[in-house]
């Protein structure tokens, strides 16, 4: 496979590549975020099935504010992750997690893969913390990022919004690295 920098293989035996996220990612992306189930969708902190919203995140990777990951079987996006970082201020020191995995790859270690690959890039950015939030009703991201070390540093109480406009607790995740 070429063009990717690590070639896991996955409980079940499937190989997979990784490869950084680039413009050349833009439409398997858009193609990936659509086809999630749309009542995960609802949770997403962007419509990213939108074309200008995936514009807006290829754009950060572009202007170096974000470093993506995605996961590709047979030319495929499988898996996607994002390590967003402010470059400057008083949380330069903390990258914000992003992870989704398509349905049919979970429980096989790709969620697992794609965060190694992310705690890799956060130590080579001489981060210190790595964050992420979800919605009091994604009980499984939580547990996955519990597992993966993150624990439950707070809760902002009707704190946002799901796509369909209900209101919802964030739940804010942290890890010290």
């Amino acid at each position: 496979m070429a063009g990717f920098f690590k070639e896991p293989t996955l409980r079940d035996g499937r190989v997979l590549g990784l490869k950084y996220t680039g413009r050349e990612d833009f439409e398997p992306s858009l193609e990936f975020f659509r086809s999630l189930p749309v009542e995960e969708r609802l949770y997403l902190r962007r419509d990213v099935t939108k074309r200008e919203i995936v514009e807006e995140r290829i754009a950060e990777i572009e202007k170096d504010l974000a470093t993506g990951i995605v996961a590709v079987v047979d030319e495929r996006i499988v898996g996607d992750a994002l390590l967003f970082v402010m470059p400057h201020g008083w949380s330069r020191h903390t990258g914000e997690v992003r992870l989704l995995v398509d349905p049919d790859y979970r429980g096989h270690g790709l969620g697992t893969i794609l965060a190694r690959e992310i705690f890799i890039l956060a130590v080579k950015k001489d981060l210190k913390k790595l964050e992420s939030c979800v919605m009091e009703t994604q009980e499984g991201a939580k547990r996955m990022l519990e597992r993966l070390g993150f624990v439950q540093e707070g809760v902002l109480e009707g704190f946002v919004n799901d796509l369909k406009g209900r209101e919802h607790d964030l739940i804010l995740m942290g890890m010290k690295l």
